[in-house]
């Protein structure tokens, strides 16, 4: 078994394993995900084949689901209210996405070609952004009356009605 970072899932990675005494480097593909099996033809104990399976360590950011990945992006209550700009980390790099006024909690958006690496395929998956709006804490008095003001102009019906 060879174990792999999601980092080295998506850029193709080598490992060294030993076998009877000798080093052999085992190169793993774009794409590879845990169970992926790659065969050494002939470099087995014997003369026979070696197949090594790959493990993907879970990820921090980050979770796989085949070629698409999902990651929790957290939101303002001023950037989910009012719409902003915002740069999502992928394992590509960072890009700009654009988060429409009265963005909900839990929201999905797809980032299209920002996943994995399809392993024996063409092109990439999908990344997958949920909205998740951190409330603001520890208001002093002024905030507080501020928001109760903001809060009385609203005419947001009771959601659980």
């Amino acid at each position: 078994v060879a174990e792999i970072g999601l980092e080295e899932a998506w850029h193709g990675t080598t490992r060294r394993v030993e076998v009877d005494g000798r080093r052999l480097d085992v190169t793993i593909p774009r794409g590879a995900d845990t169970g992926t099996k790659i065969k050494l033809t002939g470099q087995g104990p014997g003369g026979g084949d070696l197949v090594v399976t790959t493990r993907v360590r879970p990820h921090p950011v980050f979770t796989r689901h085949g070629a698409d990945l999902e990651r929790d992006l957290p939101l303002t209550l001023e950037e989910a209210v009012l719409g902003a700009e915002v740069p999502v980390s992928t394992l590509k790099g960072k890009v700009l996405l654009r988060i429409p006024a009265g963005t909900q909690n839990g929201h999905r958006f797809r980032l299209k070609g920002q996943g994995m690496p399809r392993l024996r395929g063409e092109g990439a998956g999908d990344l997958y952004a949920r909205a998740r709006v951190i409330l603001p804490t520890n208001l002093d008095d002024d905030t507080a009356k501020a928001a109760r003001a903001f809060f009385s102009k609203l005419n947001q019906p009771d959601p659980r009605a």
